[in-house]
């Protein structure tokens, strides 16, 4: 089995049709691995993202036959950079998992798990996995437990004991009618009576969102689950706000989303967001919200009955509710099915392999940036020589390690960073300056001239070369040609002693002085 890497939205994009017929064939396919859903949200993800993608041969004529999509995520501590590899969809999917031809699973299963034995990883996410029991053991089987450290990470919320890894669902049946006797008497006449209410003219009313109303409709939905939530979610509210109107607006625009919303009489008091899956013939619960001041109706009922026989009618064969066994579900006749969160962790701690992968860069850099901002110089350092480590003319990494080794006095070391840095960029006038700033700390003055006056070539404009100069000149002892280096500082560009500045080069006898300072 052959493993190939997708890794950027142009080569997703002309996966659609292989990828749809791939999904359209698996009956453990749902919505958060398609591709449609996948490809608007991995074109939201700032992490770095990867898909393996699995066929019976190298050939490019080949189609592939299973999907696995993946993401990294990275983090500095314990003096090391430690990576996570998770499931692709966390956060916003409430399952992940693999698509897969069910033919081809006993062979690309374990090809994924031996591809992922290869990466950089300390922790492998098994988030929200809703895979069958048979996948689930092709996929572990390669993680022996002698090598990895495994916890099964439970789901039950503290605070109202709900499980969020049991997914209550209905199997629909052709009719309305069909599926009303099959709940309780109860049961069936309150939706009746309730949506009877909806149903006929008076105070209460249910609208579906359309491309004019989608917006309000959305920012009404968000801003009663912001209301209900904002306790509970604290700090992160704003950001679970952000994505997830970004993720519903994206499905709304591909025809992925069902959104109604109650009304009495010209208030709006209620809104639910069902994502829609038109290949596997599924509606799915989202999310929703109301207006907790507002004391009619059972407003999420209503909503719930109005979505089901929408679907009913509408040819779909499964509601599902998603994540959470909370009690109001059952009363729908549903079903339930459990998901699995496993973590799988290497035993010492460190990423395999002991480094990160090229993936990472871009966040690694990052975070020891931001630490390097911050004063946090051990972990900044850490950060910056793991990327060198895997991608050693990394420019950014150069310059900032040596500016965090000069910045402790590591000036010998720092100088190394900046003359590598030199030669990966010749052309930037910054790693120039630092090289011959190293150099003056060293009392290499000789040298540091040489980097000063390349920097002037580079930047003429600027006076901190001339001043560089100057003061080189000094340490050497060349007081008669400061005075013409000083005038060179403050005439213009053009002037002749700028020219002659910007031009000068050591004689003979200094270069070789300078070459053996240099061997010293």
């Amino acid at each position: 089995m052959h493993i190939d890497i997708i890794e950027t939205l142009p080569s997703l994009a002309k996966l659609e049709d292989n990828w749809n017929g791939v999904y359209d064939a698996d009956d453990e396919a749902q919505i958060f691995l398609s591709w449609q859903w996948l490809n608007g949200w991995l074109s939201h993800l700032q992490r770095p993202w990867f898909i393996l993608a699995a066929k019976a041969g190298e050939s490019a004529d080949l189609p592939y036959v299973a999907f696995l999509p993946l993401r990294l995520q990275n983090r500095i501590e314990k003096s090391d950079v430690v990576s996570d590899l998770r499931m692709a969809g966390n956060f916003a999917a409430d399952y992940s998992g693999i698509i897969c031809r069910p033919e081809a699973e006993n062979k690309v299963i374990p090809a994924f798990a031996r591809c992922i034995r290869q990466m950089n990883w300390a922790r492998l996410n098994l988030e929200n996995v809703r895979m069958s029991e048979r996948r689930s053991r092709l996929l572990l089987a390669c993680f022996p437990k002698a090598n990895f450290n495994y916890t099964e990470v439970g789901r039950v919320n503290k605070v109202d004991g709900i499980d969020n890894s049991l997914c209550p669902y209905l199997t629909l049946p052709k009719d309305w009618n069909s599926y009303l006797e099959s709940l309780s008497a109860n049961t069936r006449q309150k939706i009746r009576r309730l949506l009877k209410q909806v149903d006929m003219p008076g105070e209460y009313r249910i609208t579906v969102s359309t491309p004019e109303t989608f917006a309000q409709d959305l920012k009404t939905l968000l801003g009663f689950w912001e209301t209900k939530w904002r306790p509970r979610k604290g700090d992160r509210i704003e950001s679970l706000v952000a994505s997830n109107g970004a993720m519903l607006t994206r499905s709304f625009q591909s025809g992925m989303l069902y959104l109604p919303t109650f009304w009495h009489r010209d208030r709006p008091v209620a809104a639910l967001a069902t994502l829609v899956d038109p290949r596997k013939r599924a509606f799915l619960f989202y999310m929703t919200g109301r207006d907790e001041t507002f004391d009619g109706p059972p407003s999420g009922v209503i909503l719930h009955a109005f979505s089901i026989r929408h679907a009913i009618a509408n040819g779909f064969s499964e509601y599902d509710f998603l994540r959470g066994n909370e009690p109001y579900k059952y009363s729908f006749g549903c079903a339930e099915r459990k998901i699995r969160c496993t973590v799988l962790e290497t035993r010492n701690g460190r990423n395999l392999g002991g480094g990160i992968d090229t993936r990472s860069i871009p966040e690694v850099l990052q975070l020891a940036t931001e630490l390097h901002r911050k004063g946090k110089s051990t972990d900044a350092e850490i950060g910056y020589r793991r990327i060198l480590e895997v991608q050693p003319k990394h420019a950014d990494a150069l310059h900032r390690l040596g500016q965090l080794l000069a910045a402790k006095g590591d000036f010998a070391a720092a100088k190394r960073q900046f003359r590598i840095l030199t030669t990966v960029r010749p052309d930037a006038a910054k790693a120039w300056q630092c090289l011959g700033q190293v150099c003056e700390s060293l009392g290499q003055h000789e040298e540091a001239l040489r980097q000063h006056l390349e920097f002037m070539r580079l930047q003429p404009d600027q006076p901190d070369g001339f001043v560089a100069v100057a003061r080189c000149m000094a340490k050497l002892g060349r007081m008669a040609e400061i005075n013409a280096a000083v005038l060179a500082a403050i005439e213009p560009a053009s002037a002749p002693s700028v020219r002659k500045w910007r031009d000068w080069r050591p004689t003979p006898d200094r270069q070789t002085a300078s070459e053996h300072s240099v061997s010293a």
